[in-house]
């Protein structure tokens, strides 16, 4: 039963959907969404959309959810091979539509993408498998987590200066689709997005200190906060070509990285 649960309700399918509503409200401020969006897929990129979404939801299941009723150790494994199977699904689509253009915008998305992403599991990784007790270094090893994990955030979501080529319009890659296909991949991303700023804030919140309400309270709060800032920053960060954006994820999140790992493994030694 524990094994259902985590898998249909919390934390997944449904937690992933909900992520993904609350995620396009707070970045649009609106759900623009006609009621054949919520109908059963009648297209191919519709059906790679919803199984991409249904994906995330169970890659969520790896994630230290508190009240989580059918917890993961090393669960984080599978989510990062989750959520990088759910990108592929959504990017399929511009790679095999033959346009040049696309197919170029797509694989930019991938390579700064994938980048993005192996950095922030690399640093969210001690934090959301940290079980010691708490000491000084290992709550300076959550809050560098957190840092490394926030600064890396844009290049793991293809977001800002780490987004679409700017000849394809703010809707990059998917723009030249029919509504109800466009809107079902934007959601997929919404969901994806959602659960990659989960992981964030869970990594960097210490849950061996922190109540599960609160662990709750701060992944929530601290997702919102992220979101609004992303949606206030929109526009305003120049692209970045594919290799400024890797020296930009290798220096300034590698760093942060580096000093995490030095943070939780001093901590076992004092």
């Amino acid at each position: 039963m524990n094994e259902l649960i985590a898998l249909f309700i919390y934390p997944g399918i449904g937690l992933a959907f909900c992520l993904g509503l609350g995620y396009r409200l707070l970045l649009s401020r609106q759900l623009s969404w006609s009621g054949s969006a919520w109908q059963m897929p009648a297209d191919r990129v519709s059906w790679l959309a919803a199984a991409s979404v249904i994906l995330i939801g169970v890659s969520l299941i790896g994630l230290p959810w508190p009240w989580h009723p059918w917890p993961q150790r090393y669960g984080w494994l599978i989510t990062w091979a989750l959520i990088e199977v759910t990108v592929w699904l959504t990017l399929l689509p511009a790679l095999q539509a033959g346009a040049p253009r696309l197919v170029r915008a797509a694989t930019r998305e991938a390579q700064i993408g994938m980048a993005g992403r192996a950095v922030l599991w690399a640093v969210t990784a001690p934090g959301l498998i940290s079980s010691d007790a708490v000491t000084a270094w290992s709550l300076a090893g959550h809050l560098l987590v957190l840092l490394a994990g926030l600064v890396t955030l844009p290049a793991a979501l293809n977001w800002g200066p780490f987004g679409p080529e700017p000849s394809l319009g703010p809707q990059g890659v998917i723009g030249g689709l029919a509504t109800r296909p466009a809107t079902a991949l934007i959601f997929a991303g919404d969901a994806r997005s959602a659960a990659l700023i989960s992981a964030v804030w869970l990594a960097g919140t210490p849950r061996e200190f922190v109540p599960a309400w609160a662990t709750l309270l701060i992944v929530s709060a601290g997702g919102i906060a992220t979101a609004l800032a992303l949606s206030w920053l929109t526009g305003r960060v120049p692209r970045l070509s594919v290799p400024a954006a890797l020296r930009s994820i290798l220096i300034w999140s590698g760093s942060l990285t580096i000093l995490a790992f030095i943070a939780f493994g001093a901590g076992p030694s004092s």
